[in-house]
């Protein structure tokens, strides 16, 4: 265990001398790293906050699902980034009305299975309308992952 902490020191620092030793030329460039026409280079690559913000805007009035893709993300940690099972089961090919009760019985802390205390921590912290989105959201296939 000793021999691999000093291989992890050392190949720490030596990444941490090449990021010092190659300056800025590995990371991006972000709009309040720069003042003048550095910034108003940036403006007319990338837009403004405000610009930003509404092609974000209008990425998600175009989807139905928005508000809970980054939900997903913590249901995909057990039950895989496709929905087909790992820790937790697969939740691919459920209809809306199962994983709806699924998840409205684990937000009042019943059990289903086994692992049910897996999931009440999760589902406490949903919305009735969440779930329903997640619901949907499963039952269609999990559209734009």
């Amino acid at each position: 265990m000793r021999e691999f902490g000093l291989a992890l020191g050392a190949t720490t620092l030596f990444f941490s001398i090449f990021l010092y030793a190659t300056g800025n030329e590995l990371t991006m460039i972000r709009n309040g790293d720069c003042t003048g026409e550095c910034y108003q280079e940036y403006v007319n690559q990338f837009g403004d906050v405000v610009e930003h913000e509404r092609r974000k805007q209008a990425l998600a009035a175009g989807d139905p699902f928005s508000d809970i893709r980054g939900l997903w993300a913590g249901c995909a940690a057990c039950h895989g980034a496709n929905g087909a099972g790992g820790i937790g089961p697969q939740l691919t090919g459920q209809t809306a009305t199962y994983i709806t009760d699924r998840l409205v019985t684990y937000k009042n802390n019943g059990t289903v299975g086994a692992q049910s205390a897996l999931m009440w921590g999760q589902a406490a912290m949903l919305t009735d309308g969440q779930i329903d989105t997640i619901s949907k959201f499963i039952e269609e296939g999990l559209p734009g992952k």
